[in-house]
């Protein structure tokens, strides 16, 4: 698998969005202490890379899941951390 080139922050995002299955934006920046600002350029930057979704159920409610793609690369590079719902 070819693996997107990503800092850190970004595999981080997605390692704690992929343990708990899906987030919300406020826990996102309260588990990992990113401030607001920081966390949506990183969730811009994963969306265009194809790597997760954001479901935006409210002006004050977003959810965030991996995408197809998003937990294909976590099951390659972490797959003791993959949710067993995903069913790979």
């Amino acid at each position: 698998m070819k693996v997107p080139t990503l800092n850190k922050d970004y595999f981080l995002v997605l390692q704690q969005i992929s343990e708990d299955g899906k987030d919300d934006l406020t826990t996102l920046e309260e588990t990992l202490r990113y401030d607001r600002k920081q966390l949506r350029h990183i969730i811009k930057g994963l969306q265009h890379k194809g790597l997760i979704s954001i479901n935006y159920v409210s002006r004050s409610e977003t959810w965030l899941t991996l995408s197809a793609k998003g937990k294909r690369l976590m099951t390659y590079l972490w797959p003791e951390s993959i949710s067993p719902s995903y069913g790979f």
